[in-house]
């Protein structure tokens, strides 16, 4: 994509993709028609606690059935807990990838058949790139602030995405969950292919809801 030798990258996740306002309120459409999963994971982590305390209790009054319920609560347990990894809760996971082939964005619909989406974009589909930074906490795990976030303003020449819209961490240190280094790595190319960029800094302390609430609605 450029005359320099790229970064390789690791696939990240992003925290929200719109590819189209329209394409976006369906989806959500989609998601929150049922909710309501035979096992949902809200039943099962309910249910992981009733047979913890149901052990506990047992144990801590010595009951006559203290001895059954430590033996085959263990079992009981670990059945609800794989059955919290075998059926997930219904969802949309958004990744985020930059190769020699370009920019990978992909809408994963876990438990929502129909709705996975993926768009491979080129540096010759790109028109302009405008890159909001949203200022906050950069230690994950010392803070309950709101994290650092970024949004990517992606205007393309596809017909069905003219403007796709991602929004996603933007911690420094290289990790899953942030879009930092392929901000970086994205910015360098376009600039290297003059293609115009614009840098911005949106309000402090930003939720990634909040920055979508302000895109335009189908």
């Amino acid at each position: 994509m450029s005359g320099e030798p790229a970064r390789t990258l690791k696939p990240v996740r992003a925290e929200w993709i719109c590819f189209a306002p329209a394409d976006d309120a369906a989806a959500q459409a989609a998601l929150m028609a049922d909710m309501r999963p035979v096992l949902s994971r809200s039943v099962l982590l309910g249910g992981c606690a009733l047979i913890l305390a149901f052990m506990l209790q047992a144990v801590w009054r010595n009951v006559p059935y203290a001895g059954e319920a430590v033996l085959f609560g263990p079992l009981a347990l670990a059945a609800w807990v794989a059955g919290l990894v075998l059926f997930p809760g219904r969802g949309l996971l958004f990744h985020a990838e930059l190769g020699d082939g370009g920019l990978l964005l992909r809408r994963q619909a876990r438990r929502l058949p129909g709705w996975d989406k993926s768009v491979l974009l080129d540096l010759t589909q790109l028109q302009r790139l405008e890159v909001v930074t949203y200022g906050g906490a950069l230690q994950v795990y010392r803070t309950a602030a709101p994290l650092a976030r970024v949004e990517l303003l992606l205007y393309t020449t596809l017909g069905d995405c003219p403007l796709i819209r991602v929004v996603g961490l933007n911690l420094p240190v290289p990790q899953r969950w942030s879009l930092c280094q392929i901000k970086e790595e994205l910015v360098r190319r376009c600039k290297l292919a003059g293609i115009p960029v614009s840098e911005t800094f949106g309000p402090l302390s930003q939720q990634s809801e909040a920055i979508r609430a302000r895109w335009p609605q189908a």
